[in-house]
């Protein structure tokens, strides 16, 4: 779950040639463009099934959604757990991530194009499919006809296997009066950077800030908590479908960490610590000159390489392949921990 805002970007990072969306018209577009806006007026509630397939290995678990308009999202654990179980993210995308501000980026690196038309929770809705430059599908999006809300979707690999998808199996537009319950645990609010200029100071800092992971991964956010030594910079980037989410802080692993491939603790420290929705996604976490980096993702794993293949190596050597190749596969849906600095 997570909180999108567009950044101007500086020139720290360029694209490569294959840096081109495929040819043909993107008539799909308009109907993503009015999912993004559906959520901004229209209350719902449900169950989702989220599933992310990463090899051999399939994890799928149920979310519980209440969305009012206006007010915020409330995600649950299965269906029949309460309490501590919930999370309440304020107004922001769903869980599907459908978001204007993802649609750019989307619409310059696929072509998105109509599809056909299926049923979700019984009701009807149009396919919408992404087209690589090679005419294979690397995502789709099932778009409710009655309320414009997005019921599915789905990210694929380049072989052609569902990587990640979230579906609606119980769905209803009716909710009740009233807001998101205070009592739910509430995301803590991060500090947007908003401008070239804060940026750059980052940059001028020693935090390393690219526009770019890969030709089709663009920085399409960045936020900070903390300050000093104890700053956490949450940089987000995409290719329309997947986000790939990256952390970083000053500070070296604890000594009996051995990064990727062994359960590590928060990131931070005491009020500083970070917590996030990671459940069925890769993570790899390094160290390198002085930092520690957490890359978390729901996306095909040639994605995930890429982007980690995008920031500074790890420290120590024969460290990188196990980096590259290892992912942590986490249980619980909601509030589990990055990596520990010391």
């Amino acid at each position: 779950m997570t909180l999108l805002i567009v950044v101007p970007l500086t020139a720290s990072g360029s694209r490569g040639a294959a840096a081109t969306a495929p040819e043909g018209d993107d008539d799909g577009m308009a109907l993503l463009r009015r999912a993004a806006q559906a959520e901004f007026g229209t209350s719902y509630q449900g169950v989702q099934s989220v599933t992310s397939g990463i090899g051999s290995e399939v994890e799928t678990r149920l979310v519980q959604v209440v969305h009012r308009a206006g007010h915020g999202t409330e995600y649950g654990g299965p269906p029949g757990t309460t309490g501590a179980d919930r999370v309440v993210v304020a107004p922001s995308p769903t869980l599907l991530r459908m978001d204007e501000k993802l649609l750019g980026v989307l619409a310059d690196n696929y072509r998105v194009t109509r599809a056909g038309s299926g049923t979700i929770c019984g009701r009807r809705a149009t396919v919408v499919e992404a087209l690589r430059a090679n005419g294979t599908v690397a995502g789709r999006f099932w778009i409710d006809d009655g309320t414009g809300l997005p019921l599915r979707q789905e990210i694929r690999d380049g072989g052609g296997r569902i990587a990640h998808s979230t579906e609606f199996t119980e769905f209803q537009t009716d909710v009740g009066g009233g807001a998101v319950p205070v009592s739910a645990h509430r995301e803590l609010p991060w500090k947007g950077m908003t401008s070239a200029e804060q940026l750059d100071d980052l940059r001028a800092e020693g935090w390393t800030v690219p526009d770019y992971l890969d030709w089709d991964l663009s920085l399409i956010e960045v936020w900070s908590r903390g300050a000093g030594e104890g700053r956490v910079l949450h940089l987000s980037y995409s290719d329309g479908l997947s986000v790939v989410s990256v952390f970083l802080q000053r500070g070296r692993l604890d000594d009996a960490s051995e990064g990727t491939d062994s359960g590590l603790t928060a990131v931070g420290n005491g009020d500083s610590t970070v917590y996030v929705d990671n459940a069925g996604q890769q993570r790899r976490v390094w160290e390198t000159d002085g930092y520690v980096y957490t890359v978390l993702a729901d996306a095909p794993e040639e994605t995930v390489k890429a982007a980690v293949a995008g920031l500074p190596a790890p420290d120590g050597s024969g460290f990188w392949p196990r980096v590259m190749r290892g992912f942590e596969r986490l249980g619980s849906w909601t509030g589990l921990p990055l990596a520990e600095a010391t």
